[in-house]
Formats: C-alpha cells, structure tokens, sequence
C-alpha cells in the first residue's frame, strides 16, 4: 500500500508543476505587470504635478514635458532600461489628461 501511494503521488508532482507553469505563473506575472505600470502611473502623475508647481506660467508646455521625461528616466532608467523614451512620453501625457481633468 505504501509503494503504491508513493507512486501516485509521484506521478502527480509533474502534473501539478504543469498546472503551476501554465496557471499561476502567467496570473502572478499579469498582476506584478500591473503593479509596476500603476507605480509608473503615479511617478508620471507626480513629475506632471511638480513640473507644474515650476513652471506656474503658460506657454511653457515643452520645458515641463522635458523635465517629467527626464525625471522619469532618471527615476526608473539609471542602471538598465526599464520603460522607453516613448513609453515615458506616453505616460506623462496621460498624466496631463488626468490632471486638465482633476482640473475642470
């Protein structure tokens, strides 16, 4: 009885680590994505809101757009590259979208 219970249980281990590889792995991997692009999301909306707090006029959308991109690059890009140029510049205009509406 013991050789057949251990046999079954090992043949129920690659099954299991199937099931492990092909569930839960990809659903822990969607939801760490998701968490770091929210990080991302709000370090955009952060650097959007100080570069308004320096530059209080208008007409000065290009100096503020390049300082979030290069706080952002710094921030996130300084050992490797983690989110691209344009991936910044996407980010920060939803961050500009999201505050023109907080706004109105």
């Amino acid at each position: 009885m013991n050789e057949n219970l251990f046999q079954l249980i090992i043949s129920i281990i690659p099954i299991l680590g199937a099931i492990i590889t092909y569930f839960i792995v990809p659903y822990l991997k969607a939801n760490i994505g998701s968490e770091k692009l929210n990080q991302y999301k709000e370090w955009a909306a952060l650097a959007v809101k100080t570069a308004e707090m320096i530059w209080r006029e208008t007409g000065c959308g290009p100096e503020k757009k390049s300082y979030a991109a290069d706080v952002l690059n710094r921030l996130f890009n300084t050992k490797k590259t983690v989110i691209s140029e344009e991936q910044i510049h996407v980010l920060i205009e939803a961050a500009v979208q999201e505050l023109n509406k907080s706004k109105a």
